[in-house]
């Protein structure tokens, strides 16, 4: 991934990935502060980092064995997807201005062609000032847990993190 902006070493860490060791900002650092994702709880810091194509992200895990998940921004694909958050995740989150609210859903890419889905049920709510993160589920219950979605509607990006 390039750059413009100069870190410091010590600003950065190193995460062991199959695909090499990748450097990140502290900045890219998010916290669950009340445990990881589901099935994945003792998993409590991850660095969020663009990937190669705009509103998809990686979210890697520094800890070993290696643990990525790939996550995209509902609102591409999905104009009138809507976030329903509770008084107690927006607690949780310490969220004051809705500017401060990142939402992603995770997405599936199986092997051997099959249709990529989205969950749009679960999403991962950051605040992406205080760092901190949340699995959520969603109330609305037409949101699906595994929506086929189309990875082609988001643009590649030549400042993201590619690692096909």
């Amino acid at each position: 991934m390039e750059s413009a902006v100069m870190v410091a070493p010590q600003d950065l860490v190193a995460i062991a990935h199959p695909f090499g060791t990748i450097e990140v900002s502290r900045d890219a650092l998010m916290t669950f502060p009340v445990g990881g994702m589901f099935g994945f709880e003792k998993l409590t810091t991850f660095a969020l980092v663009p990937a190669a194509r705009q509103g998809l992200w990686w979210l890697m895990s520094p800890t070993s064995p290696p643990t990525t998940f790939v996550l995209g921004d509902p609102f591409v694909c999905f104009p009138d997807y809507a976030l329903d958050l509770g008084d107690l995740e927006k607690s949780q989150l310490e969220i004051e201005r809705p500017e401060d609210v990142l939402a992603l859903v995770m997405l599936t890419i199986p092997e051997g062609g099959a249709p990529i889905t989205a969950n749009l049920r679960a999403p991962i709510v950051f605040n992406v000032t205080r760092r901190l993160a949340a699995q959520v589920v969603s109330r609305d219950e037409s949101h699906g847990l595994a929506t086929a979605i189309d990875l082609t509607v988001y643009p590649r990006s030549t400042n993201g993190l590619d690692m096909t």
